[in-house]
């Protein structure tokens, strides 16, 4: 994606950021954490990782939790913006469905692979804590979407990244639970897909709410930014801090 903000700053406009944002998810990400997985901890290590990227056996009442997003979302724009102007049916079709599927499958599922199954797993065993690892996590998530900064020029890419750090750390308080009550890296990842369909899309469209609300501009795709964050602190009270991380079962 930086690649492609470096491009666009100097008048080259590049269709379909995605590629780049897959590109970065594949080599940047995924493939560090195999690597340096099989290296530290053995081929058996790795094994463990795969089956919990492809772990869908969950209760359903956790694929329930995907739609925490999208309602809370909805009901903060209804809140600010008042009833919707664009088409329901497109919207949910074209706009959630579509861009899910688009922005889950090539990339936060991997995304949430390295994230949650790499780097997060490991900073809560080293730390003994959930919390104290999606502190840490949160900010650094957070630099991975530093082009948007870089886009917005100084002093506003700043102040971008100063309140995308604030609510992505709430955001992986949400996905540290998440994984750590299921151990399904496939949930974590729909868990986050889910966000990006309601907002700003797969990179190949738009998703739900800027459907729904065409005349808002980008102020209507920060919603699932501020959701994530209230639902990440609702689950950091309700669970007293632990994140679903008992010390006898930490997922590894």
């Amino acid at each position: 994606m930086t690649i492609r903000v470096v491009l666009w700053t100097t008048g080259v406009q590049v269709p379909y950021w995605q590629v780049f944002v897959l590109g970065s998810t594949l080599v940047g990400m995924l493939l560090p954490a195999v690597v340096i997985t099989r290296i530290v901890d053995g081929p058996d290590a790795v094994r463990q990782l795969w089956r919990r990227a492809f772990a869908t056996g969950v209760p359903l009442r956790w694929y329930a939790l995907t739609l925490a997003t999208p309602l809370v979302a909805t009901a903060l724009a209804v809140l600010l913006f008042g009833a919707p102007s664009g088409s329901i049916g497109s919207a949910l079709v074209s706009g959630l469905l579509l861009q899910l599927v688009l922005t889950f499958v090539p990339n936060n599922w991997w995304e949430e692979v390295a994230w949650s199954g790499f780097a997060q797993a490991r900073l809560q065993e080293r730390f003994g804590s959930a919390a104290k690892a999606a502190l840490v996590a949160g900010p650094l998530f957070a630099l991975q979407h530093i082009s948007l900064a870089v886009a917005a020029g100084w002093p506003t890419g700043a102040v971008m990244m100063g309140l995308l750090i604030l609510v992505t750390i709430p955001f992986r308080f949400l996905t540290g639970w998440a994984y750590n009550r299921t151990a399904s890296l496939f949930l974590v990842g729909l868990v986050h897909a889910m966000g990006n369909a309601v907002a700003g899309g797969s990179g190949f469209g738009s998703g739900f709410l800027p459907r729904l609300y065409p005349d808002q501009g980008m102020l209507v795709g920060l919603a699932h930014l501020v959701a994530f964050a209230l639902i990440g602190l609702i689950v950091l009270a309700a669970t007293r801090g632990r994140l679903g991380l008992r010390t006898s079962e930490a997922v590894r």
